[in-house]
This record gives structure tokens, sequence and C-alpha cells, in this order.
């Protein structure tokens, strides 16, 4: 049964076609008469016309500034939903999928020190056992497991657990359009929490705490037996009752990245971090581009370009990709701030790695990582290590995809066992092979001295200013015809 026979997320009867949707949203800024034409043909199917369709990064403003409240980031997912079921995804989308043995979580896993691998045994080893309260590590935290270490998170959190097997409680799949899989992702959450008995689940990543309290209640009607709120609420409590003790003012000038899913909780999220990052003795300086009108940090950007015409190309979602991180990072590098404070794992990975890539000075912390430094604490940080490694797992996809016919084809997502939760795949052993010699290049001398650092750096903001060139010549052309 198709997706319009079960329940309709958007209410066209709500919407009048005003257009307000994509003439403040942060990355279309359409006129009016564009605006309009556009949601109009998103309603009436022709999503190959609408440049929403083509260039929505799934950052959800459009739903909160709709005067109708007609949900019409909704509709931009079931126009995704309707093409995946045609068309399937390109080759790269695999690299998100955890059950595809291609995924990031695999591969990167492969790279990780014993240290690591033991954490991220242990977190899922919990999965397995009964506990009243957990803090749930999250899908991308994964990648980052350094993070949740440290003396703040063993004194004041519940018992640590997650697995990338949990789908990210149904984030990814949700912003593709992905709506079977969502599905099965719910009733994997009811099984997996039901048997360990949870009443209250902290989440170190906002995204999914929103995904289980709000999205999934709300868009798919499901309801969960327990309590569910970010990690940084924790921390903010604990700040508060002084139960952490903060010994050093760290004096720095930083701005915060506001990730897309921290605008549910009406915005608090936002708050919250801001109220932390004061509490370590930092001042705070806004990007143009703050809380509801944020923009995604990129890597959420890479979402409209698996689908419609050129999505079989995997350079236009590296291109796409590079030029949504490096927007945001400009905008902070523009503030004159010390450091991007992001509490996104995703956002906080992906921001890094453009900050390698286009070698810039700008600090990319996670709220934690100032709370740990302002309470006398040092964390063993392996971001800058993990970056190239995530760009050695892309590489690898690339290459792949250049030699192989096979896979330049498009696929349909497998289902998912929604009994329990399965572990993750392991990769062929040739690309494990080839993703260790990519990533031990990458992290080299060859690459880490800083004539080579320098000289990448030119080389990426190069690549992303041409092809912003290419981008607003393709915006003015379709914009011509309106």
């Amino acid at each position: 049964m198709g997706l319009e026979h079960r329940f309709r997320w958007f209410r066209e009867d709500l919407c009048n076609s005003c257009g307000d949707c994509f003439i403040k949203c942060p990355v279309l800024n359409l006129p009016e008469a564009a605006a309009r034409k556009d949601i109009q043909a998103l309603i009436e199917g022709n999503a190959g016309s609408s440049l929403a369709f083509q260039y929505c990064t799934t950052c959800n403003v459009c739903d909160h500034i709709c005067p109708g409240n007609a949900d019409p980031y909704e509709l931009i997912l079931e126009r995704y939903h309707n093409y995946i079921k045609e068309h399937g995804l390109p080759f790269l989308a695999k690299m998100i999928f955890p059950n595809e043995p291609e995924n990031v979580w695999s591969c990167i896993r492969a790279l990780m020190d014993k240290d690591e691998i033991s954490l991220l045994d242990t977190w899922e080893e919990n999965l397995r056992k009964p506990h009243k309260q957990i803090l749930l590590t999250g899908f991308y935290t994964n990648l980052v497991p350094y993070l949740v270490k440290g003396k703040v998170l063993e004194q004041y959190c519940p018992v640590v657990a997650g697995a990338e097997g949990l789908w990210g409680c149904g984030g990814d799949s949700n912003k593709l359009g992905a709506i079977d899989l969502t599905e099965q992702v719910i009733e994997l959450l009811h099984n997996q929490f039901g048997k360990m008995g949870v009443e209250r689940v902290y989440c170190f990543m906002e995204a999914e705490a929103a995904m289980l309290a709000e999205v999934l209640p709300k868009r798919f009607g499901t309801q969960f037996k327990f309590e569910v709120l970010p990690l940084d609420f924790l921390f903010l409590e604990k700040l508060r009752s002084g139960d952490i003790k903060l010994a050093n003012k760290l004096n720095m000038k930083v701005t915060v990245h506001d990730n897309c899913m921290s605008r549910y909780f009406n915005g608090k999220p936002q708050e919250v971090v801001r109220e932390i990052v004061r509490m370590t003795g930092c001042d705070i300086v806004e990007m143009e581009h703050n809380r509801l009108n944020s923009l995604c940090c990129g890597w959420a950007a890479t979402i409209p370009t698996l689908y419609g015409e050129g999505s079989a190309n995997p350079l236009s979602t590296l291109m796409y990709l590079l030029h949504s991180l490096y927007r945001r990072l400009q905008e902070g590098q523009a503030t004159g701030a010390d450091a991007m404070v992001t509490s996104c794992p995703a956002c906080y990975i992906f921001l890094s790695l453009i900050k390698e890539l286009t070698n810039s000075k700008m600090r990319i912390c996670h709220p934690l990582e100032l709370v740990q430094m302002a309470a006398g604490e040092k964390n063993s940080n392996k971001t800058r290590q993990r970056s190239w490694e995530i760009l050695a797992v892309a590489t690898n996809l690339l290459l792949k995809w250049a030699a192989s016919p096979e896979n330049r084809k498009r696929f349909f997502p497998k289902p998912i066992n929604s009994s329990e939760f399965r572990a993750l795949p392991k990769p062929p052993d040739n690309d494990v092979r080839r993703v260790k010699w990519i990533a031990f290049f990458y992290n080299s001398i060859l690459m880490q001295n800083p004539l080579s650092k320098a000289f990448m750096g030119i080389l990426t903001r190069a690549g992303i200013a041409a092809y912003r060139v290419g981008l607003r010549r393709k915006l003015r052309n379709a914009l011509s015809e309106v």
C-alpha cells in the first residue's frame, strides 16, 4: 500500500501556496513567484521541476515558518519516498545503511584502536541487559566513541548503551524519505526498549531525542513508554546544581552551530547549549544563520543529490556536500570566533572534515569537551585523524564506483529485521585493505605536513568556488524561466 493510502504528512488543506516556506528557506531564498511555483510543483507531483526537491538540505526550517502549519518539509519527504520506491538509491548511499557491508561504521571500525572497539562492544552489550535509565550513544556518536569518555560522564550519566543496528532511531531513513524502513525501525525500537524495561532515555544526539520524542510520535503515530531527553539537559542541570564543578574559565570566543533537529523540544536545546557554553566561561558570537534559521552543517545536503537528474554521479554528491559544509564553516569564521560548538556528533565530525580539507584554523568542539576542559579534565581527541579516516571510506566507495559498472547501478534498501538489532556486517576484505591504505596515506606525513595541508586547502577552496559559480548559474537559469 502506498504512502498516500496510509497517511499524508503534508496538509494540503492548510496550504494556500503562499510560498513563505521557500522564500524564507535559508538555502533557497526564492523570490515569491518562484516559491509559489515550486510548492505547487511538489503538490502536483512534478518533483523534477522543483528547486526544493533538488537542493533541500532537510533542515526542516520550512515546517517551523509555514504560517498555515501545512508541514511542507514532509511534502518533500513524500516525494523522496516516491522516488526511492520507483528508482532506488545510488551506490554511494550504502555508506549510511548499517545493513550494507560498505557502511561507514563497519569500515571505520576496521581503523579503530582496541580501546574504541572495547567501548563500542560494551555499549552494545548493555543493550542486551535490563536498565531503567540509559544514555543512548547514537548513530554518529559511534563514529567518535572517544567523546563518550571521562570522569564527567562516568560520574553523572546513567549506563551507556547503543549500537549502529538501532538505525539512529530512524533519523537518516526519515530524512531520506525511506518510510518503509522507518516503520521497521519503529518496531525494532519498541521491541528493543521493551525487552530492557527502559523508563528514561538520555540521548547523546539531539537528533535521536527529537526522533523518539516528537517525529516518530507525530508523523507515525507511535508512542514510547519512556521519557526522552537530550543529554545536554542533564549536563545543564548538573552544572546549575554545582554537582559538576568547573575549575577553569575557558575565556574563549565561540559561535554555536544549531543542528537541524535542535528546533524540536520548542527549540529548548539551542538555549541549553548556549547556557552550557556561557557557564564554561566562553563568550558567544552568533552566525548570520542561527537558531530557527540555522543552516544545515552540510552532511544532510547529500540527500537531494541522490534523487533526480544527475543522481548517479557521486562527484555531484561530493561537491554539493563540500560546498554546503564550507558555507557553514565560512559563516563561523566570519564571526571571528575561536571555535564552533555543536552538540550533534554528525555535525561535529563533518564540520571537522571540512576544517581539515580547507586548512581552516577554526576549532570544532562538542559542549561536553568544553565542560571537561573547564572541569580540568583531559580527553583523548582523535577528531583530526577520524576526519581523514571518514574521507578514506568515502574515497574507497568512489574508487569502487569508478572501477565497476555493477557499482553504478542503483539499489533498493533491504528490509530491517525488526525483532532485534543486528551486529554490523563485516566489509569485504578488499575494502578493508584499501580503506586502511588510503587512511594511512591521508594521515601520513606526506599529507599532514604544513606544505601539503596548505596546498590541499587551496585546492579544496578553489574547487568549491568553481562549483559555486556553476551552481549560481544553474539557479539563475531556473529562476529566469519563472
